[in-house]
């Protein structure tokens, strides 16, 4: 990565570092502020599914979006345990599903 410094803002006190990231996929120099739309824009349809260029998953067209982001996610505490069989999430939204999904 290679930092720059952002000249937008006429005042010095704003000028900040412009961080770039390659894509895994393309190898383009992405500012690391669009990565996550880049990496979404690389994603292949596949009938209702789309599938995750960065882990090959087949994800639901609707949650696509917020599965990338995920794997870009600040990684957070697993404060949200299942009761029955132990597993850990970071949102009490993940643990419904999972509880629904394998538990019911």
């Amino acid at each position: 990565m290679e930092a720059q410094l952002c000249y937008a803002c006429t005042d010095q006190n704003y000028a900040r570092p412009v961080t770039t990231v390659k894509c895994t996929i393309c190898k383009k120099e992405v500012d690391w502020r669009h990565v996550v739309s880049h990496y979404i824009d690389h994603g292949k349809k596949s009938g209702n599914d789309v599938v995750c260029p960065i882990c090959n998953s087949k994800v639901k067209s609707q949650q696509y979006k917020h599965h990338v982001r995920q794997h870009f996610a600040v990684k957070r505490e697993r404060s949200y345990i299942c009761g029955i069989c132990g597993r850990s999430f970071i949102s009490i939204r993940s643990l419904i599903v999972h509880i629904m999904k394998a538990h019911e």
